[in-house]
């Protein structure tokens, strides 16, 4: 499905990474990502933009609301000045829009679709600029468990994965640079609706494993499919490409949307090669 009319515009959001150094990037790596909520509820949303990260849990809406008019779907404030509902109304007039439904696959009898937004430049590219992903839950109606607003990222389509045994919704938009970072979620079906996996248990797990001064300074490491962890440790005075801390590995399983770690371990004398 497509739709055409009118936006564009980025924003930069820099965070202080551990070493003091600012990196132009919208997410905390993986294991310092510390949740605002530590309880991923039924459908509830993950919403990511250039301010940050929230949490909530909005009712359903027919297909129209998500595409007829992306503006008034912007978290981020992106386009507006105006930011009331009636000030993003106006935003079309000066930018132009197209949005794209794709279908990802079905879970436990959901429908599980990707939408895309493209702005301005974009419309007539294939770059992604933002990426939404709804669950059909009842005809034409639709809830929206994941948004998407990044500053940079290479969005990629959504996919249906494995955690031993469980299938999974998966979402991972690599964030561009040398760091390996990326937008990464994934989601716990059941009959009764979508849960958000707490990948935030893996970050917990690595800060109560390493000393101080000692912290793991790039993403990635997370193999989701066989329900392990493995990455190298930087300390302090490490060259940003080779870190000489050792590696930090566990080993969890996955109680429906809870991940629990059951095996963990910090080698400081392991060498680590990615």
């Amino acid at each position: 499905m497509e739709l055409e009319k009118f936006a564009g515009g980025q924003v930069k959001f820099e965070i202080d990474c551990w070493r003091g150094e600012k990196i132009e990037m919208r997410l905390l790596m993986l294991w310092t990502l510390m949740a605002v909520s530590a309880n991923t509820g039924l459908w509830q949303r993950h919403i990511l933009t250039g301010t940050g990260e929230t949490f909530d849990t909005p009712r359903p809406h027919g297909l129209a609301y998500f595409t007829e008019d992306a503006f008034l779907r912007d978290e981020g404030n992106d386009f507006c000045d105006d930011c009331t509902p009636s000030g993003k109304a106006k935003v079309h007039r000066q930018h132009r829009f197209k949005t794209e439904l794709k279908e990802v696959g079905r879970l436990k009898g959901f429908t599980i679709y990707d939408l895309y937004y493209r702005f301005d430049g974009d419309v007539d590219r294939a770059e992604i600029d933002w990426k939404s992903i709804l669950v059909e839950v009842s005809p034409g109606s639709y809830r929206e468990i994941y948004h998407l607003q990044p500053t940079n990222a290479l969005i990629k389509p959504s996919f249906i994965g494995k955690a031993g045994s469980e299938q999974l919704l998966v979402t991972h938009d690599e964030i561009p640079g040398t760091g390996n970072f990326s937008y990464e979620d994934y989601f716990w079906f059941s009959p009764a609706g979508a849960a958000r996996v707490n990948i935030e248990e893996i970050g917990r797990t690595v800060q109560a494993l390493l000393p101080k001064g000692y912290g793991v300074w790039k993403g990635g490491g997370l193999d989701i499919e066989t329900m392990k962890y493995r990455w190298g440790v930087w300390k302090d005075g490490d060259a940003n490409c080779c870190p000489s801390g050792g590696t930090v590995e566990m080993e969890f399983r996955l109680e429906e949307n809870r991940i629990v770690v059951t095996k963990s371990r910090y080698d400081p004398k392991a060498e680590f090669g990615e």
